[in-house]
């Protein structure tokens, strides 16, 4: 292959980034053997892989990049993430962290990309995503820009990415509207920043097939066919455990932190990903997953975890509504 492997890690023992990494280079490494692959990291992180032989023995390259001491975790790998383009040469694939890989990635190199291409947030357009005037008033917000014409808003998890002049200017402007965001208006987030940028340089990104970033949280219209599953770990207030797989839930990398390995079990879950799921588990909607993401959901799911006694009120206020419509029913069937 002409395209080359990329991930950026910034972890620590507070969080488990590098066991998500591991994960994924394992199953990469199932289809790509010998291809070159480099970690970007800090110079902590640096020190954490080297005590794990056998996950440093799946990256080609771990490259240390200097990042100011005083950012958070998060933005320590923003920085990185944002900047990937003028730190290395060569096209490459960047694949987050929280990914398993389920099938060969050599068409990489056939796909007629320009610059560079991403698959869209949840799989559809902009205008059609679940949080589409709150991001648009956001970008405004943060950058008086107006991209509610944009046809996508990209998923930055899977990024191909050719080498060229347009490339590294993008990134540059990327990076720096990054940094506006995070450290002028609060928002610390990659993909608005993105945004904003895509909509500076005339919507230049292209549609990765959607194959390539499965972000299955959301939706499973590509699971089949996934050459990459991406469980993107919502942090959301109705969904705070996520416990239908073990790749959302944390439990598989609690394991191979614990075992300092993936070793039978582990392996065996890693490379059956597709059929990971638990039961139960069930598929909703569009009109419930309208509600999960309200702010009535987020109110009402919290206040139901968090204490019995509204527990139990609402579960009786429930009862008292549901009672009220058969009443009613009942009614108009008898006056019928």
């Amino acid at each position: 292959m002409g395209t080359q492997f990329v991930y950026v890690l910034v972890s620590s023992e507070q969080d488990y980034y590098l066991e998500e990494l591991w994960v994924s280079l394992y199953s990469l490494r199932q289809y790509h053997p010998s291809e070159r692959v480099i970690v970007l990291t800090d110079d902590p992180t640096s020190e954490r892989i080297s005590q794990q032989p056998s996950l440093a023995s799946l990256i080609t390259e771990t490259k240390v990049i200097p990042v100011p001491e005083n950012y958070p975790t998060k933005d320590r790998s923003r920085e990185i993430k944002t900047s990937i383009r003028n730190l290395i040469d060569g096209n490459f694939l960047f694949i987050d962290t929280d990914t398993v890989i389920t099938g060969p990635l050599d068409d990489v190199d056939n796909l007629p990309v320009q610059n560079i291409a991403m698959v869209p947030e949840l799989h559809g357009s902009f205008k059609n995503h679940l949080t589409y005037d709150y991001v648009r008033t956001d970008v405004k917000r943060i950058f008086d820009v107006d991209a509610s014409d944009s046809p996508y808003w990209f998923n930055s998890g899977c990024m191909l990415v050719k080498d060229n002049q347009l490339t590294r200017g993008f990134f540059r402007k990327w990076n720096e509207n990054w940094k506006h965001s995070a450290f002028n208006k609060g928002n610390s987030t990659d993909q608005r920043a993105l945004l904003c940028t895509d909509k500076q340089h005339g919507y230049i990104i292209e549609c990765l097939p959607d194959v390539y970033n499965c972000q299955v949280a959301m939706s499973i219209e590509y699971l089949y066919d996934a050459k990459i599953v991406h469980f993107w770990h919502m942090r959301s207030n109705f969904t705070p455990h996520l416990d239908y797989s073990p790749f959302c839930n944390k439990d598989i990398y609690r394991k191979i932190r614990q075992d300092k390995a993936i070793i039978n079990e582990t392996a065996q879950t890693i490379l059956r990903c597709k059929s990971s799921f638990r039961t139960p588990s069930m598929l909703v909607g569009s009109d419930e997953i309208d509600f999960l993401f309200s702010p009535f959901y987020t109110v009402l799911g919290r206040s139901y975890r968090e204490s019995k006694a509204m527990r139990w009120c609402l579960n009786r206020f429930i009862y008292l509504v549901n009672l009220y419509y058969r009443i009613k029913r009942k009614i108009k069937k008898n006056k019928s």
